[in-house]
């Protein structure tokens, strides 16, 4: 796999595991803690899976175009 690949797919990876920690710990750790942390997470969540789009289209978009190997 060339590196742009892998860098892509491990990139990806990385968001989706910090969407589902956020999702699944932090934001409802924060939510029981009180307080603007909540407002906070929810917004990196948010941005973290508009991140995570971005580089699903890149994927593709390298795989449609043959230089996904």
């Amino acid at each position: 796999m060339k590196n742009i690949n892998y860098d892509l797919v491990k990139l990806l990876q990385s968001k989706l595991d910090n969407c589902w920690r956020l999702e699944n710990f932090y934001c409802k750790d924060a939510e029981d803690a009180g307080g603007a942390s909540l407002i906070t997470l929810k917004q990196v969540l948010d941005d973290e899976k508009r991140h995570v789009e971005i580089l699903k289209k890149e994927i593709e978009t390298r795989i449609k175009e043959g230089l996904f190997y």
